[in-house]
């Protein structure tokens, strides 16, 4: 396990760190236009397309970021404060990595059934192309929606079409020996992690984007994000720099929101890896709430910031 070490250097305003084009994020999720369309794809109403009423029409293509677990309205409003021009797919079930792990691994076709569920939900639209394509992917992950990325991953096509992923405090692991009595504690198992390494060596030579954050709530009996981000840092080779960044959330809620003070951030080409110090669910749920600090680094489309909406 990691010894946590804080270093004694100047506070940074987290809005400017990684983003592209971080102006949007003094907009609120209240001050979206209307309207935007939510559509329940008929296989699966846990399913939803989302289409943003300022979504800017490139031809017939189309990027689309896929979620998992997160909560789908704040994915949304995280997408348009991040400025993404892209429609949004959010799979969302109850339970734990499970619930997730068991579909895609019994059909490895799942993944490609939704894109393909989505994509005619949209040529079904009058003001989108009756040949319309994806474009850029992008998966996002919160939590237990790891389950379904690690089952996506192992299929090769779906590996290669996925252009970048932002595992949000979500990439968890089993240690060596899982569910037998010959269990190494605190040794992250490489089988179940090949194709999350596999991808990040891909990010790390700049041919895929990957974007890890992580906190420090405890696991027991299993690898922490904060465990897996070492396993991967290891692999990779990269040492982490010593950051102290608060990143400040942007989207207003009853709920009082809680900020994430970052302690390290490992950087190399597409991939990139942030720590945070805090040991609670509600510095866990802080990730998901923040996502539009890194979205901007998702290799998706922006959209263009002064063009107005009809």
């Amino acid at each position: 396990m990691l010894t946590v070490v804080f270093w004694c250097i100047v506070t940074q305003n987290a809005r400017s760190e990684p983003g592209q084009d971080q102006d949007a994020t003094t907009q609120t999720a209240s001050a979206q236009p209307a309207p935007d369309r939510t559509l329940s794809l008929p296989s699966d109403t846990r399913h939803t397309l989302w289409i943003p009423s300022d979504y800017q029409h490139q031809g017939k293509t189309i990027d689309v970021l896929v979620d998992f677990h997160s909560s789908p309205s704040l994915v949304r409003a995280s997408t348009r404060l991040a400025k993404l021009n892209c429609v949004v797919i959010s799979v969302k079930y109850a339970g734990l990595s499970s619930v997730y792990r068991v579909p895609f691994s019994k059909n490895r076709q799942l993944f490609a059934a939704i894109l393909d569920e989505a994509l005619n939900a949209l040529r079904a639209e009058t003001d989108f192309p009756k040949d319309a394509q994806w474009g850029q992917l992008a998966i996002t992950s919160f939590s237990a929606g790891f389950g379904a990325v690690r089952e996506i991953l192992k299929t090769q096509d779906d590996f290669e079409r996925i252009n970048g992923i932002f595992m949000v405090d979500s990439l968890y692991c089993g240690y060596v020996g899982d569910s037998t009595d010959a269990i190494e504690k605190g040794v992250v198992s490489p089988p179940l992690m090949k194709d999350f390494l596999r991808f990040a060596k891909l990010a790390a030579d700049g041919e895929k984007v990957m974007i890890i954050t992580h906190s420090m709530v405890p696991t027991p009996g299993y690898a922490s994000t904060c465990e897996t981000a070492d396993y991967l840092m290891d692999q990779l080779d990269l040492e982490p720099e010593p950051v102290a960044i608060v990143v400040e959330p942007a989207i207003k809620s009853e709920i009082q929101a809680v900020k994430i003070r970052l302690y390290r951030k490992a950087i190399r080409k597409g991939f990139s890896l942030y720590g945070s110090s805090g040991g609670g669910g509600a510095d866990h749920v802080a990730h998901m709430r923040n996502m539009d600090y890194w979205l901007p680094a998702l290799p998706i489309a922006k959209r263009e910031a002064h063009t107005k909406v009809p």
